[in-house]
């Protein structure tokens, strides 16, 4: 779901669809939109490289498995052609989270060929009850 706060440039496109990748179960698509040396920087730890990235057990594929595929809600996005900032929500439900809201904010680089080099993340866990 776009808001009117949503910018189109390189970067915030591929972030939105990486984003609509995992939080979809589509994990090889997310895979693809990684750098080699990938740099992910979030509360759940630091990694570097997409194995750490994708499989450590607090990595993107562990967490994507709690998220409710067609949850995610884009609140804004801004960029250029290397940069992207975006501000969405997502949904978990199951797994150690259980039914959860996760806003969060991110940012991404993306390295000379237009892959995603450095990502980073800010979120917070909300109880689905309270909202």
């Amino acid at each position: 779901m776009a808001t009117s706060h949503e910018s189109s440039s390189q970067a915030v496109t591929l972030a939105r669809a990486h984003l609509e990748a995992w939080t979809n179960h589509d994990l090889d698509t997310a895979q693809r939109n990684l750098a080699e040396d990938v740099q992910f920087f979030s509360p759940a730890g630091n990694f570097v490289g997409i194995n750490e990235y994708m499989d450590a057990p607090r990595g993107l594929a562990q967490f994507a498995k709690q998220v409710v595929p067609g949850s995610l809600r884009i609140i804004a996005a801004a960029g250029d052609e290397r940069n992207a900032l975006i501000m969405y929500e997502v949904r978990t439900e199951g797994g150690p989270f259980g039914a959860r809201l996760f806003p969060s904010a991110q940012t991404w680089l993306l390295d000379d060929s237009g892959k995603i080099k450095v990502e980073r993340i800010v979120s917070i866990v909300v109880p689905l009850r309270l909202v």
